[in-house]
């Protein structure tokens, strides 16, 4: 579609037919044309290579600016900051107008506009950047709530306007589409999207720029400049950030159900990452027990590097208890595995590291040989320099200090005469650390070291200005739980945060004061924090009531793209944004299409209820198929991912919930018992004529083979169920075949209730009930998220006798005593009499006041051996 250009006139009431406007952003209605701007500061545009910033003419020195650089941008796609406080937005509408105008013209795929609240529900005028859109005939992506400018380049929403919300993409006359929270989007943001945030046992679980923060249900949301906000988000692996500083620790039960109930997809590409100042390696392991699988664990807070956010540019620092950033560990992340069947532990394994001069690849360990022969060692309290392939145990167990990096050197390194050699490489690979792991550095050597061997080691230290830590008894793995000590050494503070919930900071090292700042801000940009930052500066933005108009400059004799005026902010903002409506003839612009909230997990499967069904007639049996037995094998698991993957995650978390109550369902393995509960639990959410349900299993068993090999090993996973189990089949009495020692098989899985449970369900009076005597049926409640319920399930293909019928008369309904037979060709034993009548007892409860009856237990049985004669 070709718009008009620049010095190009169109006819009136055309696409470009709109009256040329001359009033500019921040003159009042009413005011003359002519009249001379007031005094005062005023927007100027900044370009820093396709990244633009529009500020304060008072702002010299723009925290934000820094913090642009991050953003990826190129011609194709550049970058809009809109950072002007209301003193300065008096010329904002004609520098935003201009810059739209140009970049238009240079047919960009999409302006990224940071400009908080512009994509927000705007009434019938729709939002500020579907009008932008429309009359700049450009694409817009713009944030519908206040945005957070992270570093690294990451763009955040915290609070969206809509549920499923935060940063929307505009096309000229299309309908806008919802791109998420974080923007760009890391691979994992589509399915994080999926995972409910709220009350996870004791904790709560929130969205932060890196992934999910799982804290304490006491504590405070985190807001930008907290240390939540600061953690770089990995473009391929979902951050998990455990708790908030001055707060309790997060208990391993509500963290292993959180991981449980996450999407496959990102819950394979876990990192946890301590966010309270406690190590989590302990943590970890014990999660990685309640779930039988692997997890990676970072030792410290994961930061951006400068103009990246790519993995290789992280660095990690580590947080005190309260808040206060200390030193950056040369050991960066661990892989803890869980225990073994005997009870021990596979050691945690290094999967990163940032010690100079070491390899970091496949294969490699993180481990440095120093000239005079010694190794120097990364571990999890700092370094440890010895002669030995590893460092002892206890020294590897030892956990994180946020008071201070312990570099432990050994007894062998410091006799005989090459001690100068080995303390001498010791001191140039510390001169190579960064500048806060050598200021929190101490030096100590082993519990057992004689006297003489400390006096040389206290010499080195003053001699090499380290702190001196005297020998202390070993710390073990048992005393890791209790946490970091108190913090010695001063230590730059987080920076805190206005009461405005927009603030920027930069990469300056020291705090610089604010500059801008108005009685009621107006929030435009939210930044969050470098480590080494120490200010925050409170940002403001346009005001709400100023009339202005977003026009092209005066001075160009062209047809004017949008006419302007901002009014009051919608109710629907978060905070106070600029909002902006024409005045002039502008293109339709479609609606905001509702937007779907997070899909929950399923507490339960869905169940249909039979009240007055219709008679109805068993289809005729064709050839039974043998069922499925024994456990699935990879091959089978794989092909039924395959075939169930639209809806695999659907199922995923609340299988992986049940495993964490009831750690015995993995039987021979996790991901064995995942994929077989995934089925058994798609089971039994599928309705009979569903592309899963009973009828397709039993008409298409070729391509479901792989789903039934799955589905019938999973029952042999749940838990075996006595007692009385009830199915109803809707026939107005019972079939004339079905007869004292006839033999009834299901060629499909059958649903039953078993009648002693609590709130058990009992069939309407006018279907046919058949009671059951079981011996391999399998308790299905324990896949709801409470583990409680009347569910059961046979596997197909399972056979039962017919003890007794009893007929319809004096009130009774109709009813069928059947036994299981059972498999392997064992003998028969019909049961005692007493057993036959309390068989019957439960068959003939009333319905009346009790439970609806589930539909999906309710269908015949059918027909397999005719009774011998």
């Amino acid at each position: 579609m070709t718009r008009p250009r620049q010095g190009e006139q169109t006819a009136a009431g055309g696409r470009g037919g709109m009256p040329r406007l001359l009033r500019r952003f921040g003159r009042r209605a009413g005011a003359p044309v002519g009249a001379a701007p007031a005094e005062g500061p005023r927007t100027v545009l900044e370009d820093l290579s396709h990244r633009y910033l529009l500020r304060s003419s008072a702002v010299d020195e723009s925290t934000v600016r820094d913090l642009l650089r991050d953003l990826p941008a190129d011609a194709r796609r550049p970058v809009v900051v809109v950072d002007v406080p209301p003193d300065a937005a008096r010329n904002l509408g004609e520098e935003l107008g201009t810059l739209l105008g140009r970049l238009s013209d240079g047919e960009p795929l999409a302006v990224r506009l940071v400009l908080s609240g512009a994509a927000a529900p705007a009434g019938e005028a729709g939002p500020l950047a579907q009008r932008l859109a429309d009359a700049w005939r450009i694409t817009l992506e713009a944030p519908d709530a206040a945005a957070v400018l992270t570093p690294g380049g990451l763009l955040y929403v915290s609070e969206p306007a809509t549920p499923g919300g935060g940063w929307w993409r505009f096309v000229p006359d299309a309908a806008p589409e919802a791109l998420g929270i974080r923007l760009p989007a890391p691979r994992w943001q589509r399915a994080l999207a999926r995972v409910p945030a709220g009350r996870v046992g004791a904790c709560v679980a929130r969205p932060v720029p890196a992934g999910m923060l799982l804290s304490p249900a006491d504590a405070a949301a985190p807001r930008p400049g907290d240390p939540a906000y600061a953690a770089a988000a990995h473009p391929e692996k979902v951050s998990v950030l455990l708790g908030v500083p001055r707060a309790a620790p997060v208990p391993a039960d509500d963290l292993a159900t959180l991981l449980a109930g996450l999407p496959a997809d990102a819950r394979s590409s876990v990192r946890l990452v301590p966010a309270d100042g406690r190590e989590a390696v302990t943590l970890a392991e014990d999660v990685c027990d309640l779930l039988g699988t692997e997890l990676e664990v970072t030792l410290g807070l994961p930061l951006s590097g400068d103009g990246t956010a790519e993995a290789a540019a992280e660095s990690v620092r580590l947080l005190s208890t309260e808040g206060e950033f200390t030193w950056s560990p040369p050991l960066t992340a661990l892989k803890c595995f869980p225990a073994r069947d005997d009870g021990s532990r596979p050691e945690p394994e290094p999967t990163g590291w940032s010690l100079p001069g070491a390899p970091a690849g496949a294969g490699d360990e993180p481990a440095l040989l120093l000239a005079s022969g010694a190794r120097a060692f990364a571990v999890r309290s700092g370094l440890w320099l010895g002669k030995d392939s590893a460092p002892p145990r206890e020294i590897g167990r030892r956990p994180t200090d946020a008071r201070a990096l312990r570099v432990t050197v050994d007894s062998a390194c410091l006799t005989g005469r090459e001690r100068d050699a080995h303390l001498k490489g010791l001191a140039a690979l510390l001169a190579e650390l960064d500048a806060p792991a050598r200021a929190h550095a101490e030096i100590a050597g082993p519990a057992d070291a004689a006297p003489e061997l400390v006096a040389e080691l206290r010499k080195f230290a003053v001699r090499t200005g380290l702190a001196f830590a005297a020998p202390a008894e070993t710390q073990t793995a048992e005393t890791e739980v209790a946490g970091l000590r108190e913090p010695g050494t001063p230590a730059a503070p987080l920076p805190a945060v206005t009461a405005a919930p927009v603030t920027t900071t930069g990469r300056a090292p020291a705090a610089r004061p604010a500059t801008a700042s108005s009685p009621e801000p107006l929030p435009v940009v939210a930044t969050t924090v470098r480590a080494e930052t120490t200010a925050a500066v409170p940002l403001a933005g346009p005001l709400p009531d100023s009339a202005s108009t977003v026009s092209t400059a005066e001075s160009t004799p062209a047809v004017s793209r949008a006419a302007c005026t901002p009014q009051a902010a919608p109710a629907v903002a978060v905070v106070p944004t600029v909002a902006l409506t024409a005045t002039g003839p502008l293109q339709s612009s479609a609606a905001r299409p509702p937007a779907t909230s997070p899909e929950p997990a399923p507490a339960e499967a869905p169940r249909t209820t039979v009240r007055a069904p219709a008679p109805a007639v068993a289809p005729a049996p064709a050839p039974l198929r043998p069922a499925p037995t024994g456990l699935s094998g990879e091959r089978d698991r794989h092909a039924f991912r395959e075939l169930a993957a639209d809806i695999w995650e659907e199922h995923s978390g609340p299988v992986g919930q049940a495993l964490i109550r009831l750690p015995a369902l993995r039987s021979s393995g996790e991901e064995g018992a995942n994929a077989d509960l995934i089925a058994v639990r798609l089971y039994l959410s599928s309705g009979p004529d569903d592309p899963f349900g009973a009828r397709a299993l039993a008409a298409d068993p070729d391509r479901l083979r792989p789903y039934a090999v799955c589905l019938a090993s999973g029952l042999r996973r749940l838990p075996a169920l006595r007692g009385t189990l009830i199915r109803a089949v809707p026939q107005p009495g019972i079939p004339d075949d079905v007869v004292p020692g006839a033999v009834l098989t299901c060629d499909a899985p059958l649903d039953v209730v078993h009648a002693e449970a609590r709130g058990a369900a009992v069939p309407p009076d006018a279907l046919v009930r058949y009671a059951i005597r079981p011996v391999t049926a399998r308790r299905t409640s324990v896949l709801t998220r409470d583990g409680d319920g009347a569910g059961a399930l046979f596997a197909a293909g399972t056979s039962f006798t017919v003890l007794a019928r009893r007929e319809r008369g004096d009130g009774s309904p109709a009813r069928v005593l059947l036994a299981e037979t059972p498999g392997g060709g064992g003998p028969f034993r019909e049961p005692s009499a007493g057993a036959l009548e309390k068989l019957d007892a439960a068959a003939r409860r009333s319905a009346a006041g009790e439970t609806p009856w589930p539909g999906r237990c309710t269908g015949p049985l059918r027909l397999y051996v005719p009774p011998a004669s």
